[in-house]
């Protein structure tokens, strides 16, 4: 790696510790490229003063009201497509403003390359800072930038005016990230160079997610010893799918009364679905946790017997990836980036989305066979290690940045 490569980080919530659940994706990944040498600086889309955590260079916005800001808003007014100027003159002046800021610590920093973390509104972001300093971009895109899933109102393409904005940064930006095959795939639909479109999938850090982790104390605070635990960790939203999972619970209690299903996160859903666990008769062998940090993920993955990840649509599906790093067989639904993470009755199942009875076939399945299901463990442990680890991304990432700024000018 070259030394002094530095990298704008745009990510407009991310948190700043490892212990912060918003957006810990970003930070984990920028966190360990600073540790590689890089110098990192993540631009967030609030007020806030300089700071330095963990290594990285926090900046943010200096203030709300910037007259440059009214004028990048006329330089770059022919530069947007029309139909995205047919909204809110606030948020064309906040995308210019945050792109100001960008373009001003780039410039102060003598910053390499700006890496955009979701492509709109982020990648935008970097399109007009991009603009001003002729640095290279690179946009991730991570899934509700890119796919749609209208029966939920997932994905910000559903509005044509966003749509419109996506496909400019996408066609402009100097490289694309996708995680998966169905996001890789969706970007090379709307771009005119697909080269410049990477396949580089998620990872997880397989030290921290291990088979190996001490699960006694946990089983204990829950009171679910001698059990069979049916783990899921989702935001409790309609595009993950939940209610399939929950209206899969009586099913299973018909053939074994001895399985618990704990059910993580927190979400606009919550109250619904502990109603509805009530109402179907099951509420005793749920439990709903709350929100879970993130050192404690782990745990409750090594606690469970089986993971199901029931969603309607996925970019990538993290969590299947650090269920798999436990050794824990999953089942997740046919949708997105799950079915590049699980084999079908290798390291687990794939099922269709919106379907319990087959979350609740499988999950009897692998009650019933736990040899079977200790091997699937074993082998999505396998698959992780060779695709999904999370150094292996890192250096793909650091490759990419290199040979970006080895282009002649």
């Amino acid at each position: 790696m070259d030394e002094g490569l530095s990298v704008a980080v745009i990510s407009g919530p991310v948190g700043k510790c490892p212990e912060d659940v918003t957006y810990s994706f970003v930070f984990d990944e920028v966190y360990r490229l600073a540790r590689k040498g890089i110098d990192i600086h993540v631009v967030r889309s609030r007020m806030e003063k300089d700071s330095i955590s963990y290594g990285i260079h926090f900046h943010g916005i200096k203030r709300k009201i910037d007259p440059q800001a009214l004028n990048m808003i006329v330089r770059n007014f022919t530069s947007y497509p029309p139909i995205s100027l047919l909204r809110k003159p606030t948020t064309l002046y906040w995308e210019n403003l945050y792109a100001l800021n960008v373009s001003k610590i780039i410039e102060k920093n003598k910053i390499d390359l700006i890496h955009a973390h979701f492509a709109y509104p982020e990648g935008l972001v970097g399109l007009l800072a991009k603009k001003i300093t002729s640095k290279p971009l690179v946009v991730t895109v991570h899934g509700y930038d890119i796919l749609v899933e209208k029966s939920v109102k997932y994905g910000v393409r559903l509005s044509k005016r966003i749509d419109a904005v996506v496909r400019l940064v996408l066609n402009n930006a100097d490289a694309i990230i996708a995680a998966s095959r169905a996001t890789f795939n969706e970007v090379r639909k709307i771009v005119w160079q697909i080269d410049k479109v990477h396949l580089i999938p998620n990872g997880v850090d397989t030290q921290r997610f291990n088979p190996e982790i001490n699960i006694l104390d946990v089983k204990k605070t829950l009171g679910i010893e001698n059990c069979f635990i049916i783990f899921t960790l989702r935001h409790h939203e309609p595009r993950y799918g939940l209610e399939y999972l929950i209206r899969a619970i009586p099913i299973v209690l018909k053939q074994r009364n001895d399985v618990v299903f704990v059910i993580g996160g927190e979400g606009s859903l919550r109250q619904y679905y502990e109603q509805l666990a009530i109402k179907l008769g099951v509420g005793k062998n749920v439990v709903f946790t709350g929100k879970i940090s993130p050192n404690e993920v782990p745990l409750y993955y090594s606690i469970s017997h089986v993971v199901v990840v029931p969603s309607l649509q996925e970019a990538f599906g993290l969590v299947v990836a650090e269920a798999m790093a436990c050794g824990k067989p999953v089942i997740g639904t046919r949708v997105g980036g799950i079915p590049d993470q699980i084999i079908d009755g290798y390291n687990g199942f794939l099922v269709e989305p919106r379907n319990p009875i087959q979350i609740a076939e499988k999950i009897l399945w692998l009650i019933e066979h736990p040899n079977e299901a200790k091997q699937m463990g074993i082998n999505g442990r396998k698959i992780v290690e060779e695709k999904f680890n999370i150094k292996r991304r890192i250096e793909r990432i650091i490759s990419l940045y290199e040979g970006l700024l080895a282009r002649p000018s």
